[in-house]
């Protein structure tokens, strides 16, 4: 269950290396930075609007934000609870192929594909959780 568990972490956090590297290269291509002392140092402007792949990125970061700490901390808490480790594949590897696809569709949007996406996810936390909270019960 530990090895399904730190894949799954490490691909989240693939995810995050990329968006946030989508996020600065975006900035730099087009020299738009947020901040007055970046768009000094990297001679850029301060727009009055951000680019929207930049907008999407920070909105991507934040919806990873709300709610991969819970699969996380219910994730690592089904493994130290001995979670079964077909189990954990299979719930581990469907939340995380689903939050990189979400973060796909909603990096470049599509509907109703990110929509789906997010769905999928959240029924794999949601199925971990009641897995979770079954072997709490039987202990």
């Amino acid at each position: 269950s530990l090895v399904w568990y730190t894949l799954a972490a490490a691909a989240l956090f693939a995810k995050f290396v990329f968006t946030t590297g989508l996020q600065g290269l975006t900035r730099l291509r087009t020299k738009t930075f947020q901040y007055p002392e970046d768009a000094a140092y990297w001679r850029g402007s301060e727009p009055a609007a951000e680019v929207e792949r930049v907008v999407r990125a920070q909105r991507l970061l934040r919806n990873d934000g709300e709610g991969q700490p819970f699969f996380l901390a219910i994730g690592l808490a089904f493994v130290l609870l001995g979670g079964p480790p077909t189990f954990s594949a299979l719930y581990f590897s469907i939340y995380a192929v689903s939050r990189v696809v979400h973060a796909g569709f909603f990096l470049w949007p599509k509907q109703p594909h990110r929509n789906r996406a997010f769905t999928v996810g959240m029924l794999a936390l949601i199925a971990l959780t009641v897995h979770a909270l079954v072997l709490t019960a039987s202990r």
